[in-house]
């Protein structure tokens, strides 16, 4: 009996060597199978655009645009903020044509589609107590 269970530790440890070495080797390599820089750049980057676009929004007050730009899957969702008592839709959406048709031409895309259907919320503003609305589009950009 004592001589089957020395048998089978036996087994037991030569059968977990090679994973251990296994993970030594790839903690020495950075890796295994993959690298971790191996993997595409999925960040998303935010922009703070500044305002080149008033006449497209005369009425409205203390406008924010914003972009969030995912380079891997041009992905850009567009968002225009400003006090809920001067918003205007139309206006919001004539300021996302125009920065979309902007980035458009200064990075060279193609084309591009909505990717989800326009939003608007309103919210109170915490720094200023404000009551502010904000429209989002949503879109790809294409090569």
């Amino acid at each position: 009996m004592k001589r089957i269970m020395l048998l089978l530790m036996v087994f037991v440890c030569a059968g977990i060597s090679p994973v251990l070495a296994q993970n030594q080797y790839e903690r020495a390599s950075g890796g295994g199978a993959e690298a971790s820089d191996s993997y595409a750049d999925t960040k998303t980057f935010v922009y703070d655009i500044e305002d080149r676009y008033a006449a497209e929004h005369p009425s409205a007050k203390k406008v924010k645009l914003t972009l969030e730009y995912t380079p891997l899957t041009g992905d850009v969702r567009f968002l225009y903020s400003c006090l809920a008592g001067n918003f205007d839709q139309g206006e919001a959406m004539n300021t996302a044509l125009s920065v979309f048709q902007s980035i458009k031409k200064e990075m060279g895309f193609r084309r591009y589609s909505y990717k989800a259907k326009d939003q608007t919320k309103y919210y109170m503003d915490k720094e200023t107590g404000q009551r502010m609305a904000q429209y989002s589009s949503f879109v790809n950009f294409t090569k």
